[in-house]
């Protein structure tokens, strides 16, 4: 699955339709770390791609979700 599209959907769907749109492409996330991310959301640069994630970036993301799962999701997509 493309993560931009994950990033995309997440984006403009209601936060319980996000949450079983990422659940069906393996992110399982609770509709409160959906709505802590979402604001994120808008900082994602394309330029990441190139230059990696930001680390004080991750670091907000595991604030939300976890350390264990940002090093999953991270890895599966491999960002890191």
């Amino acid at each position: 699955m493309d993560l931009l599209q994950l990033i995309q959907q997440i984006k403009m769907l209601s936060d319980d339709e996000a949450k079983r749109y990422a659940a069906d492409n393996g992110v399982e996330l609770s509709v409160r770390e959906i709505q802590q991310l979402r604001p994120m959301l808008d900082e994602i640069s394309f330029s990441w791609l190139f230059t990696g994630i930001p680390p004080a970036f991750i670091e907000r993301v595991a604030q939300i979700i976890g350390y264990e799962k940002t090093i999953l999701y991270l890895e599966q997509y491999r960002l890191q």
